[in-house]
């Protein structure tokens, strides 16, 4: 079974000193806690941190990752046994 998956790029707030792009997989259908967040929490995956949780107003801040900005991730991914439904338009 694949799992759907998202790559999104998100950038860092104006406030730190070196804004960066930090690219991050997005699983839609992987809710974090639903009993207490409901549907607010979504599962995803980032080099540094691995597994997280991340907020939907977090993902709605994010653009779509180019397919030369999520490979790296999506290798990673596949290598820790992943079978990936990449949901991107620009596979």
């Amino acid at each position: 079974m694949k799992t759907k998956v998202k790559f999104l790029v998100h950038r860092e707030p104006k406030y730190f000193d070196h804004p960066a792009e930090e690219v991050f997989a997005l699983f839609p259908e992987i809710y974090d806690n639903e009993l207490v967040y409901e549907k607010t929490m979504l599962t995803c995956y980032a080099h540094v941190g691995q597994h997280s949780s991340c907020h939907i107003d977090f993902v709605d801040e994010s653009r779509e990752a180019t397919k030369e900005e999520y490979n790296p991730l999506k290798e990673e991914l596949i290598s820790l046994g992943y079978k990936l439904d990449i949901l991107n338009k620009a596979l």
